[in-house]
């Protein structure tokens, strides 16, 4: 039976002389492996260039082994603003890669899909560390790996005045409780209501948010920690 859907383009390889090899996260089928038989001999039927993170529609056929049958696909947006700018690019690729390597083969997840859409969609407009901390903290929390930030991890108190975060518990301490752990760091106050605000808020209510350089680097410092500890995911090297 051929299906057909739309989907993100997030890792590529070149198959022999002639073919191609993708993994695609598509709105219906969550993420798949797909072969693009042909591909560099110019067939009528790929009209996309199947470019890094590019949103295309599929025709394909379902099948009960790893790699599916691409028949046809074409462009509905390629994102052309992340090869003009190095910095969106390494961010559209932690994100990519981030959903490639935590989603599992063919399970539907329609919040990833389209937080990832709205990721590459924001991008080129808005102020980009926001939109890449509102992906991380959504994704993780989509995937399950959600970090407690509303209430001491430990006690379940309230948070008041500084905080204190804990990679090892995955979330934050209140001033009672930071002893009790060996992995605190200190977190202020408003950093820990800026993840709070970022985890629970939608596209495009985040911007309402201003972050000052001080506070970017502490939240970014958290998450890399976070991802590195709970999904041995390190991306230092971007």
């Amino acid at each position: 039976m051929i299906v057909k859907d739309i989907g993100f383009i997030i890792r590529r390889y070149n198959f022999r002389n002639t073919s191609l090899i993708a993994s695609i996260y598509t709105l219906n089928f969550g993420k798949i492996v797909g072969i693009f038989k042909g591909f560099y001999t110019k067939k009528r039927e790929f009209t996309s260039h199947l470019g890094f993170c590019s949103l295309n529609e599929f025709l394909f056929y379902p099948k009960k082994r790893e790699i599916w049958l691409i028949s046809q696909t074409d462009l509905i947006c390629d994102f052309s603003f992340l090869w003009k700018d190095l910095k969106k690019n390494e961010i559209a690729t932690i994100c990519s890669l981030l959903v490639d390597r935590m989603m599992p083969l063919w399970e539907v997840n329609k919040d990833v899909f389209f937080l990832f859409k709205q990721t590459l969609e924001y991008l080129d407009k808005k102020d980009i560390d926001i939109v890449f901390f509102t992906f991380l903290l959504k994704f993780l929390t989509f995937s399950g790996f959600k970090p407690q930030l509303n209430r001491c991890i430990n006690c379940e108190a309230t948070l008041i005045g500084d905080v204190f975060f804990s990679v090892g518990k995955g979330g934050l301490l209140c001033q009672k409780c930071y002893k009790k752990v060996d992995d605190w760091q200190k977190v202020s106050s408003q950093v820990g209501r800026s993840l709070l605000y970022l985890q629970d808020s939608h596209f495009p209510l985040v911007f309402n948010l201003q972050l000052a350089e001080s506070c970017k680097k502490e939240i970014n410092f958290i998450l890399k920690q976070f991802l590195s500890y709970h999904l041995d995911f390190n991306f230092l090297k971007f």
